[in-house]
C-alpha cells in the first residue's frame, strides 16, 4: 500500500497533469488525491468510453500525456473508444483500471465475479500491455518510465491495474457549492416548416459550414457519411475525422477545445451519434467551453448503414442542450437560418448547439478520406503547434 501522492508526484515530474475517468471503490482514495491536488486537472466523465474519448482530444490540443482512471467493470464501456478511436489514429493514454473481483483477491459483488476474471485476458486480446500497480514507493519510478517509454514510443494505451488497498486512505476535500440552485425556467422552441423530401441534403449543411470557417477554425467530424462527404468536398489540415468510436467525437472535440480557447471548435455530429452518447452534452454544458460549436445534423436516419430509422424525429436536441447548461440552443430546418447562425458564431458565445434537420442522401461515388487516421491526426496537432507527447 503506497500513499497517492507519491505517484501523483512522481506524475508531476513527468508532466503527466491531465486525469479523467469515472470513480470506483477501489479507486477512491486515488481519485480523491488527484481531485485534491491543485497542480492537477480532473475532469469527471459520464462513462468510461467518454473518458478515453475526451483525454484523447486533450493529447491532440496538447501532446500531453492524459491518464483515464475507471474499475474494470467499465472496460467493456471503454473497449469501443480504446479499439476504434485511440488504436486506429495512434493516440496513448495511461488507463488506471480497478481489479473488482480479482482471482485469488477479496471477495466482491455477483455482478464483478465474471469481469473479475477476463479483466487480464481482455487488456491482453486488445493488444493493451499491463503491470500491477506499485507496492512500494520504490516501484513508483521505474513503473511510470516503463509506462510512458511505451507511450512515446508506441503512442498506444498502457494500462496500470489496481487491486484493493493498493492506496492509503484519502479523504476528499469537498468543495462544492452550497447555495440553492433557485428557480430556473427552461423555454426551447423549434419551428421546422419543411416536408421531409424538400430539407436541404448533408453536402448543402457541410458547404453552409465551410463558407463559414476561418483558417484557425478547427473541425471534427463524427463517423459515417459526415466524415467521407467532408473529406471529398473539401479536406484540410484543420480538419479531424472521427472514422470510428460513434458517439466519441463530441467527446474528443471537447478535450480539444477546453485547450485552445481562442479558437472555434466546430463540432459535426449526427443523430445516430448524438443519440448512442447523450452524456457529452452534460459534460459540455458543464465545462463550457465558449468556443465550441455543436452542429448536429439530423436526417432521423442511420444514413450509411441502410437508412435505418433513428428515434430522433420526436427529440429536441437543442431543448436537451439547454437543459444540459449550453449556452446558446437552436432547432431549424432552413438553410438560410442556419447560414445566418454560421456566420454569427463568434468564439465567446458558446457552446453552442444548432440542431439542424435534413434529409437522407449523400453524394454520389463517395469514396472515404484519403489520409490515414494517424497522418490526420499529426497534420492537425501541426495546425495547433503541438509538436509531439510530452512526457518530462
Amino acid at each position: 500500500m503506497i500513499a497517492a501522492q507519491l505517484f501523483l508526484d512522481a506524475c508531476r515530474e513527468r508532466d503527466v497533469r491531465f486525469f479523467t475517468g469515472t470513480p470506483c471503490s477501489y479507486m477512491k482514495p486515488f481519485m480523491n488525491a488527484v481531485i485534491n491536488d491543485p497542480a492537477l486537472t480532473f475532469r469527471d466523465a459520464t462513462n468510461e468510453g467518454d473518458a478515453v474519448a475526451l483525454a484523447a482530444g486533450v493529447h491532440v490540443a496538447t501532446g500531453a500525456t492524459t491518464v483515464v482512471m475507471f474499475q474494470n467493470s467499465g472496460l467493456g464501456n471503454a473497449v469501443n473508444a480504446l479499439t476504434s478511436l485511440n488504436v486506429p489514429f495512434q493516440i496513448p493514454a495511461l488507463l488506471i483500471i480497478t481489479h473488482r473481483a480479482q482471482p485469488g483477491g477479496v471477495p466482491d459483488e455477483p455482478q464483478h465475479q465474471f469481469m473479475g476474471e477476463v479483466t487480464i485476458p481482455l487488456l491482453e486480446a486488445l493488444q493493451i500491455p499491463w503491470a500491477p500497480f506499485p507496492k512500494t514507493a520504490a516501484e513508483i519510478a521505474p513503473l511510470l518510465d516503463r509506462a510512458l517509454t511505451h507511450l512515446r514510443e508506441r503512442s498506444l494505451p498502457f494500462a496500470i491495474v489496481m487491486p484493493w488497498g493498493a492506496v492509503e486512505r484519502t479523504p476528499l476535500r469537498i468543495n462544492r457549492p452550497s447555495d440553492p440552485i433557485g428557480a430556473r425556467t427552461l423555454s426551447f422552441r423549434e419551428t421546422l416548416s419543411r416536408r421531409y423530401e424538400t430539407r436541404a441534403t448533408r453536402a448543402e449543411t457541410l458547404q453552409a459550414l465551410l463558407a463559414a470557417k476561418q483558417p484557425d477554425d478547427v473541425v471534427i467530424t463524427t463517423t459515417g457519411y459526415t466524415t467521407r462527404e467532408l473529406s471529398s468536398i473539401a479536406d484540410a489540415d484543420n480538419h479531424l475525422y472521427v472514422v470510428g468510436s460513434m458517439g466519441s467525437a463530441s467527446a474528443f472535440a471537447l478535450g480539444l477545445a477546453l485547450y485552445h480557447p481562442s479558437r472555434r471548435i466546430w463540432m459535426l455530429d449526427g443523430d445516430g451519434a448524438a443519440l448512442m452518447r447523450l452524456g457529452n452534452f452534460a459534460s459540455i454544458g458543464a465545462f463550457a467551453p465558449r468556443n465550441f460549436f455543436h452542429l448536429l445534423i439530423d436526417n432521423e436516419a442511420h444514413d450509411s448503414t441502410g437508412g435505418q430509422a433513428t428515434v430522433s424525429r420526436g427529440v429536441s436536441f437543442g431543448a436537451i442542450a439547454q437543459a444540459c447548461g449550453y449556452a446558446q440552443a437552436f432547432g431549424t430546418d432552413s438553410l438560410e437560418e442556419l447560414r445566418q447562425l454560421l456566420a454569427a458564431h463568434d468564439v465567446n458565445r458558446g457552446p453552442t448547439l444548432v440542431h439542424f434537420r435534413t434529409k437522407i442522401g449523400t453524394l454520389p461515388n463517395l469514396g472515404v478520406p484519403q489520409v490515414k487516421p494517424p497522418a490526420v491526426k499529426q497534420r492537425l496537432m501541426r495546425h495547433l503547434g503541438v509538436a509531439t507527447l510530452r512526457t518530462r
